[in-house]
């Protein structure tokens, strides 16, 4: 392998995503403009990958316990295996992450960053692998911090909104999103745990439950393509994980009252929280009324504006 090919590099960009939406739990999420993780990767002779820097200094360098790297690491295996004994292309990956999105915030942080990890490696190894090998690295690396959930890998590949129909194996369908809908969605200075969150909700439901939030998904759906917000006001209600969630989310209460009172269609908890997704037609006037819930609460918080992003991972400038 020559010098000039060792020190190739590409930066990759997967934005950050909401999940659920209320009654998609865990099979629908969708791909946000505006927010999302950047990996820079490039050749290295040492074998493997290593993560060379982390914006967020909170998340770990270890390559096994980073979700950038893992994706990459199971990217470069399937390039290995796919030479027919042949020496890799390259032989190890150095990965540099910049984080767009917060830890811990429901905004699927850790799936961008193995979306990007992935997509960056496949391209430095002569982009060999169909996407749908992509998004299963990239759930291998999410799988280890956050369980095989693919409702926000998904979205942070591929673009758009997408719905989970199969886990084993892994099958996604795109979710058309009528171009009035904006999306804001408001962060609280506060960190949820993924796997607290996940510990709360219960193993088993209702058949009540059961069936209403099948027909809640249903109209969800509909009302997504329909740009219905009507359907939207009547399908955003999570009656699976969110109720045993509240205690975990000082504040949601109030702010989602508010935000229906401005005009918003639904108000939900994105993915595991702390983070509050909202459909709406006129972002600015919902964003205020959550922000100013918190407040009045004592708790600060950002705002993002979003449309639904829908390029997924794609190769940016440096």
């Amino acid at each position: 392998m020559s010098e000039e090919r060792s020190a190739r590099s590409v930066h990759v960009y997967a934005p950050g995503s909401a999940s659920n939406l209320g009654p998609g739990f865990d099979c629908l999420g969708v791909a946000l403009s505006g927010k999302g993780d950047t990996v820079l990767a490039r050749g290295a002779h040492a074998p493997g990958v290593r993560v060379v820097s982390v914006s967020d200094p909170r998340i770990p360098l270890e390559a096994d316990r980073n979700t950038a790297s893992i994706a990459a690491a199971a990217v470069l295996r399937r390039h290995i295996a796919r030479r027919d004994g042949r020496p890799p292309l390259l032989p190890g990956l150095e990965l540099e992450i910049m984080k767009g999105l917060p830890l811990a915030g429901g905004l699927g942080g850790s799936a961008a960053s193995a979306v990007a990890g992935a997509v960056a490696a496949d391209l430095l190894l002569g982009a060999r692998l169909p996407k749908a090998e992509l998004l299963e690295a990239a759930l291998e690396a999410e799988s280890v911090v956050a369980g095989r959930h693919a409702d926000n890998v998904a979205p942070a590949l591929f673009g758009g909104a997408v719905l989970v129909l199969t886990a084993e194996p892994v099958r996604v369908v795109p979710v058309r999103v009528h171009p009035t809908l904006r999306l804001v969605l408001v962060s609280p200075a506060y960190e949820v745990a993924t796997a607290h969150a996940r510990s709360v909700v219960p193993s088993q439901v209702s058949r009540g439950d059961a069936v209403s939030q099948a027909a809640a998904l249903g109209a969800l759906l509909l009302g997504l393509e329909r740009g219905d917000t009507d359907l939207l006001r009547e399908s955003m209600q999570d009656r699976i994980a969110e109720p045993h969630r509240l205690p975990l989310y000082p504040g949601y209460a109030e702010a989602r009252a508010a935000a229906l009172e401005a005009g918003a269609a639904g108000v939900a908890v994105s993915g595991a929280g702390p983070a509050i997704v909202a459909i709406c037609l006129a972002a600015a006037e919902v964003g205020r009324a959550m922000r100013e819930a918190y407040a009045r609460l004592g708790i600060e918080a950002a705002v993002h504006e979003a449309r639904v992003d829908e390029g997924g991972a794609r190769v940016v400038g440096a």
